[in-house]
This record gives structure tokens, C-alpha cells and sequence, in this order.
């Protein structure tokens, strides 16, 4: 027969864990953006250096790495041809980080200059990568929002002149929020995206002029969807842009709450409890609200409520994520 003392049992759980420990996966992922014009980079080289290990960018400049065996003194480099190659210690990163690179010559920056020039463009509910940071800073007033489970959510905006082209929408989302104990994390979305004109007479979503779906697989939290192809004009000066949450399994995240659950009740009324795990489904895209504190209005935003659009009462931020960058 074994018999295993309390040191023994002890030096057997260390032995056995210790490893498991050790070999903890680490992840990294975040964007790596143009620190002059704010747009998303394509191609950098991400990479871990003493591990030698190594990703790049995708087309929105969002990146993803996994270490198997992690180090805490390793860091992160992000290089590419034109810019100055950062570093970023393993120990100050952050999840879902935002890595602005500065260009390497003042030429690349005047030829980027000189061609927004030509484009007469504006983006009509311009945001920034410093308004999807989630800062919960009371002092600054400056905090973020999850806008979930919504069906439909519309975002009014005023063009500067009418027969306006609309060339891209942008939108702000963030990953899930840290409340629930466990959450399925899900890269995978689509919604629907809608360009509607407001109605005249009640000043409220009108007539749908365009509609599409888009399809994300990441988790990149600045996200461009360019409209160059679809040559939509938009003939009024007033319309709004509504995004359409689809609640199917592709959009799903799971989440764990913690809560108690009556076992049973007593002859004189008392209610035993026990811990009970409570499942909650949840559907993306989480887009983010912020305090606009360059305008310090509030976006005017309608959703639908038995099939009729009303105010959106229930949005206490200033603004929401989601701009129209138009050309005229």
C-alpha cells in the first residue's frame, strides 16, 4: 500500500504543474497604422525577437501572433520599407493594441500630402484611433460603450451638398467586455450595412438607397470598408447609415456569468441556493461609443422597435463610432 506523506503529495503537484505553467500560450494582436495619416499599414513584419518568430499585417493592419513558449524579456518588432522600425517589450503590451509608425523620409509623407490634395474628400463623423482606447479615466470623461443585441442602429449625418459620393464607411468596434467570467472569443462577423435617406416629414430613416453585407475575420478594432465600386450617390444632404446585426451562429459569443440558482425551499419558506453557471448569447459587432470631445454633441441615432424607428434613448455617450468619408 503507497502512503504518501503531505510533503510528498505537495513535491508531485508542483513537479506536475510546474511545466504547464511555464508553457502558457501567449497572444498578441492589435493594428499597426500610419502615425501622419491614421490609415491601417498592410504587410508590416511583425515579430518576436528573441523567439524568432513572426506574422505581418493584414489589408486593415491587424495582427495576430501566438507564442507557444513565451518569454518575459522578448519583444515585439514592427518594421516595414519607409518606416522607422518600432519595438514594443512584451511586458507594455496591451490587448488589442494600436502601433502607430512614423515614416522613415520626409518624401514618403510629402507625396501622401500631395495626393489627398487632388481628392477632395471629407469624412463627416470623423473618429480616432485614441477614441476606441478604452481609458476609463473619469478625469478625462473620456470612456467607451458596447452597443450590443440591437437590431438595427442608424447614425444621422449631414453632407455638405447634395449628389455627394459616398466613398467609405468606418466603424469602431472593440473585443467583448470584460464582465462576463468566460467568453468564447469569435474573429468571425458579418451585419448588414444600409445607406437611407431621411424622411422629410418625420425626420426619421426613410428610403433605402443601398445595402450590403460585410464579412470580417478578425478582430481589428478600426475597420475601413471601402465603397469606390459601388459608385453610390447620395442625392440629399441628409441620410443616415445603419448597421444591421444578424443573429445567426456565425456572429455568436458565448459568455459565462457566475449566479445562484434556488435548489430548493424549505417547509418554512427559506430558499436553499447553489452556484449555477448562467449562459448568455451575444452577437457582434461591438461598436463603441465615445465623448466627442471636439463637438461635444450627441450623435442623433435611431433603432427600430416593432418594425417603427425611434430615438435611441438608451445610448448615453456622445458619439458613436461610425464615420462617411464622401468625395464632391
Amino acid at each position: 500500500m503507497l502512503n504518501l506523506s503531505y510533503r510528498n503529495i505537495l513535491l508531485v503537484f508542483v513537479i506536475c504543474f510546474v511545466p504547464t505553467f511555464c508553457q502558457a500560450q501567449a497572444n498578441y494582436d492589435g493594428q499597426v497604422i500610419d502615425k501622419a495619416t491614421e490609415d491601417p499599414i498592410p504587410g508590416v513584419n511583425v515579430t518576436l525577437i528573441k523567439e524568432r518568430i513572426g506574422t505581418q499585417t493584414n489589408k486593415r493592419g491587424y495582427f495576430e501572433l501566438s507564442s507557444e513558449k513565451p518569454l518575459p524579456e522578448d519583444t515585439l518588432q514592427f518594421s516595414f520599407v519607409g518606416y522607422k522600425t518600432f519595438k514594443l517589450p512584451v511586458s507594455q503590451y496591451q490587448s488589442q493594441t494600436f502601433i502607430s509608425l512614423e515614416a522613415d523620409n520626409i518624401q514618403l509623407n510629402e507625396i501622401r500630402i500631395a495626393n489627398k490634395k487632388k481628392i477632395k474628400d471629407i469624412t463627416l463623423g470623423k473618429f480616432t484611433y485614441y477614441d476606441l482606447k478604452d481609458f476609463g479615466n473619469a478625469t478625462s470623461g473620456h470612456h467607451t460603450e458596447f452597443i450590443v443585441n440591437r437590431t438595427i442602429l442608424a447614425k444621422f449625418f449631414i453632407a455638405p451638398k447634395a449628389n455627394i459620393i459616398l466613398r467609405k464607411i468606418s466603424l469602431g468596434r472593440q473585443d467583448f467586455p470584460s464582465s462576463p467570467t468566460f467568453a468564447i472569443r469569435n474573429a468571425n462577423t458579418n451585419f448588414l450595412i444600409h445607406i437611407i435617406l431621411q424622411d422629410t416629414l418625420t425626420g426619421t430613416p426613410g428610403k433605402s438607397i443601398y445595402s450590403t453585407m460585410v464579412s470580417l475575420n478578425d478582430n481589428a478594432a478600426f475597420v475601413d470598408i471601402d465603397l469606390d465600386t459601388a459608385k453610390i450617390v447620395i442625392p440629399k444632404t441628409n441620410f443616415f447609415i445603419a448597421i444591421e446585426w444578424k443573429n445567426n451562429p456565425y456572429n455568436e459569443i458565448i459568455a459565462v456569468n457566475n449566479a445562484q440558482k434556488v435548489a430548493r425551499t424549505t417547509k418554512r419558506g427559506w430558499q436553499i441556493t447553489k452556484d449555477a453557471s448562467e449562459y448568455r448569447v451575444y452577437y457582434q459587432p461591438f461598436l463603441v461609443g465615445y465623448d466627442n470631445e471636439k463637438t461635444l454633441k450627441r450623435a442623433l441615432l435611431y433603432t427600430k422597435v416593432n418594425n417603427k424607428w425611434q430615438v435611441c434613448t438608451q445610448y448615453h455617450t456622445g458619439d458613436l463610432a461610425l464615420s462617411a468619408t464622401v468625395h464632391y
